[in-house]
């Protein structure tokens, strides 16, 4: 009886935990939008990476509709198991539910696992646009009281919030103008449509720039772009106090995901970001190398949002 019991408790010890098992069913990676973007993207690389490191199986969905609310509502829903995870930018988990009617999740919905990818904004023009520099385009908006269009992706997202804000600080009256991608915010400038875009950057985006059929005028990040030196910042040109409007691109799950899931899911995506095929497909410029594990995202969640919180007034 007693060898019997004791061979039990053995066989017990030595069961693997749900950690050690990880993935033992098929996991969904929930990009909240049509397939193609930088999120659908960066989800297919991560899921790529995740199988590679960790084995089993993860498979991409596409949820679109309301902004990212639909698919992200479904991933703050889900059981926290690790069986569902989204790569989604943190404004979408963290901004849309504080302008969106109806969103049924906020930032604290969400584990934050890894940072993927950072593309800051940046305010373009068409290469032959009379608007040479940021004062220019500036002065050229207030003079136009309120008919100087920007194009930009979303209604009411980080892009809108940055120019709304402009206005508030004292800067030029715009009139946004949304549309569903950063591709074709380019279209409508580059088509004649708008006369200037506020959007991120990408490799595409890049690209554009160094073949001369668009200009920068002025990026929102913090301090200028190793990859863009001769473009000022919104701080430099006097308005220091802006939203956030870096695209920041990460892993997450639904509240309440076990810790060793959690840092077995992390470690693996920093095995990606270091990974040379991954700065291949989303551009050396925009991966992330500063070991952006849940300890980090959890800040940069909460920086972001309340950032967010006060350009909304909520």
């Amino acid at each position: 009886m007693l060898a019997v019991t004791g061979l039990a408790a053995a066989g017990c010890a030595q069961a693997p935990s749900a950690a050690q098992n990880y993935p033992s069913s098929t996991v969904r990676i929930i990009t909240p939008f049509a397939a193609g973007g930088i999120s659908d993207t960066t989800a297919r690389v991560a899921s790529q990476c995740l199988e590679k490191d960790l084995g089993g199986t993860f498979i991409v969905e596409n949820k679109d509709g309301g902004g990212g609310a639909v698919g992200m509502t479904e991933v703050a829903q889900a059981k926290p198991d690790g069986s569902t995870l989204s790569v989604v930018s943190v404004s979408t988990a963290a901004l849309v539910p504080l302008v969106t009617e109806g969103a049924k999740y906020e930032g604290a919905s969400f584990e934050p696992i890894s940072g993927v990818t950072l593309a800051p904004s940046v305010l373009v023009v068409k290469n032959d646009s009379p608007h040479r520099t940021a004062q220019d385009l500036l002065a050229a908006a207030k003079s136009e009281n309120g008919g100087f269009t920007v194009a930009m992706p979303g209604s009411r997202g980080i892009f809108s919030l940055t120019t709304n804000a402009i206005t508030q600080a004292g800067g030029p009256k715009f009139t946004n103008v949304p549309f569903e991608s950063n591709d074709k915010s380019v279209a409508a400038v580059l088509g004649g449509n708008s006369d200037s875009a506020y959007l991120s950057t990408s490799p595409n985006l890049l690209e554009q720039l160094r073949s001369g059929q668009l200009r920068a005028l002025a990026t929102g990040a913090p301090q200028r772009l190793d990859f863009l030196p001769d473009v000022p910042t919104f701080a430099e040109l006097g308005f220091r106090d802006l939203p956030d409007s870096t695209v920041n691109v990460a892993l997450v799950a639904p509240r309440g995901l076990d810790d060793k899931i959690e840092q077995r899911l992390a470690d693996a995506m920093q095995k990606c970001l270091e990974d040379p095929h991954t700065a291949d497909v989303l551009g050396e410029e925009f991966v992330r190398q500063d070991n952006p594990g849940p300890a980090v995202m959890r800040e940069e969640f909460a920086t972001s949002e309340a950032s967010w919180r006060k350009a909304v007034g909520r």
